[in-house]
């Protein structure tokens, strides 16, 4: 059971990084500058849900966590995207306390 609370927190993690970076005032003029240079990039860096795959990615190879026993490429790749999805609805759990906060 120590493998998913490490995940469930590594969700909330993602989730925070990812809300900052795509949500918070902090980072707009970093996002307007990315999204001038390359508007794929600016459009990743704008979804929450997506810059959380790539949180995600980097916290599962630093922490070296695996979920699932199979092959080892699967299972970072799983884990990777059962991290994200949590994280993605925390997310969205975040926007939707701030449109109703009115922040």
């Amino acid at each position: 059971m120590i493998r998913m609370e490490r995940a469930i927190l590594l969700s909330f993690v993602t989730a925070a990084v990812s809300f900052t970076v795509s949500e918070a005032k902090l980072f707009l003029p970093w996002r307007e500058a990315v999204k001038r240079k390359s508007a794929f990039l600016g459009d990743l860096l704008c979804c929450g849900y997506c810059t959380g795959h790539w949180v995600a990615l980097a916290l599962v190879a630093i922490y070296q966590v695996r979920l699932f026993d199979s092959w080892w490429w699967l299972d970072y790749a799983l884990t990777v995207l059962v991290i994200a999805w949590l994280g993605g609805v925390q997310w969205g759990l975040m926007c939707w306390l701030m449109t109703r906060t009115g922040k």
